[in-house]
């Protein structure tokens, strides 16, 4: 079973849209912050990955599934782990819960293709990375 990260984050009055409930565009950057606190799970951080093993990678596609408004001072809880590793790139599947009870406010999966630290040219995902984290 892959590795499972998550954090809690309670909405704030910034990430609300005129309908008040959180913007679709904030999900993206709590999307970004699982991916990050993945790696910071392990012990890893974006830089850290380029001068350990020779490698970045970039998101080349988002895709999120909204199930349920949050609203002002919601707690939510966003999970993160790889679904699928390919050749160059990573599947990464993320959900966000409403918490206490524990619904779906949105699943998203998100494709990273990782490249190399120089000159971004697509290079196959390390072994490293699948044994910490597929």
């Amino acid at each position: 079973m892959a590795y499972l990260s998550s954090y809690q984050v309670e909405v704030r009055s910034y990430e609300l849209d005129v309908y008040d409930h959180v913007n679709n565009a904030v999900y993206i950057n709590w999307l970004e912050h699982g991916r990050s606190r993945l790696l910071q799970d392990k012990g890893f951080n974006y830089t850290q990955i380029a001068e350990v093993w020779g490698v970045r990678f970039m998101t080349v596609r988002t895709e999120i599934d909204y199930r349920q408004a949050l609203k002002l001072g919601q707690l939510a809880e966003i999970t993160t782990q790889v679904e699928k590793v390919g050749n160059t790139s990573v599947t990464i599947a993320h959900q966000i819960n409403r918490l206490p009870e524990k619904s779906v406010a949105a699943q998203a999966k998100v494709v990273i293709v990782f490249t190399d630290a120089a000159g971004g040219k697509p290079v196959p995902v390390p072994p490293e990375f699948v044994r910490l984290y597929a």
